[in-house]
């Protein structure tokens, strides 16, 4: 009977809590959505110089300050999307992203004989089409190049320049030999193109790890490069971008008409794309300058201080030798003129967890 009794009061006891498990998820039916959440910006295709078809990116707020983003070698038009962690932040701050695919990348058609004069001509049929008059500069790692074409070419119409660990004039840290033919140089890069999880694999310890789904979104990025359009992980459209950085000669261009004021964001650490570069930048542009480095970070700064880059875009923190600095300080993000020691730099999201 005691027994029986136990029994009938644990299947009351359990009772209420299988019954919430049947209710539904919520009390009522809130006033639901009104328009489809965005999952990124459509790649638009445009007809553009010399019979190419052009494939862009624009998030495309009306009013916003454009910003072109250029993206790091063998990106896609939708590279922009691995900074999307921070898309509040860049709405708060009213940034309108554009990206100008390059040749042989994600959508875009592959010719052997498209120059980085041929990307500032496209990115200015771009620009035009949009009906964007100014704009502002952000180079990724091996968009340096590229950038620097597109302000020579454009230089009134730039309202600053943003160079992340960008290539300019110093190789060192590339593992494919300027000697090398078109040929040997994609037999080099074969594997890490044909395995976007090789070409976008970041250091245990990159702070890039700390973001929710980074990885994930980067592997995403190297298999719309290498794979959209059936290519295949072809490493030929690669191996020419290699070519055309041996081969730049950016010295030959008339930076120094560009009166924009210029940010170089580097790691000391970083021997991809060296510091060295950040000097290049620093001595051939004619606009007020803003270095902002960072001791025993690598590669991966882009996306450390993209918080810092999204306000220096904005023009919030000033320009030249005085421009301020995003830190956390009490719980909180603040712009300072003279950054404390041992400064959480950035947003307080950086912070380590207990």
């Amino acid at each position: 009977m005691i027994a029986r009794l136990a029994l009938v009061l644990m299947l009351l006891i359990a009772a209420p809590a299988h019954a919430r498990e049947d209710t539904p998820s919520v009390d009522r039916l809130p006033a639901l959505q009104a328009q489809f959440d965005p999952l990124g910006p459509a790649v638009n295709a445009l007809p553009g110089p010399k019979g190419r078809v052009l494939h862009y990116t624009d998030t495309g707020e009306a009013g916003w300050r454009p910003v072109l983003y250029v993206g790091g070698t063998g990106t896609s038009a939708r590279a922009m999307l691995m900074t999307g962690y921070l898309e509040t932040m860049r709405r708060q701050l009213r940034l309108r992203m554009i990206s100008v695919e390059r040749n042989g990348f994600g959508d875009t058609a592959f010719d052997p004989a498209w120059t980085l004069g041929d990307y500032a001509a496209d990115v200015r049929s771009v620009l035009d089409h949009l009906a964007v008059k100014r704009f502002a500069v952000v180079a990724i790692s091996g968009g340096g190049p590229y950038a620097a074409h597109v302000a020579a070419a454009m230089p009134n119409r730039v309202i600053s320049l943003h160079f992340a660990a960008a290539l300019a004039d110093r190789l060192v840290g590339d593992t494919v030999s300027c000697d090398l033919t078109a040929p040997q140089v994609a037999k080099a890069l074969a594997p890490a193109v044909d395995n976007p999880q090789i070409w976008w694999g970041f250091p245990e310890n990159s702070p890039t790890h700390s973001i929710p789904g980074f990885t994930e979104r980067a592997y995403d990025e190297g298999a719309r490069a290498f794979f959209i359009r059936g290519q295949m992980g072809d490493a030929a459209p690669e191996a020419a971008e290699m070519q055309r950085y041996c081969h730049a000669r950016l010295e030959d261009l008339t930076l120094g008409r560009v009166a924009a004021p210029v940010f170089t964001y580097y790691g000391l650490a970083d021997r991809t794309v060296t510091p060295a570069n950040a000097v290049f930048w620093q001595t051939h542009l004619g606009g007020p300058v803003m270095p902002r480095t960072y001791p025993g970070e690598g590669h991966d700064v882009q996306y450390r201080h993209w918080d810092q880059i999204l306000i220096d875009l904005s023009g919030l923190a000033g320009a030249g030798p005085t421009a301020r600095t995003l830190i956390c300080r009490g719980g909180m993000a603040r712009l300072v003129a003279n950054v404390p020691p041992n400064a959480l730099i950035g947003l307080c999201l950086w912070q380590p967890a207990p």
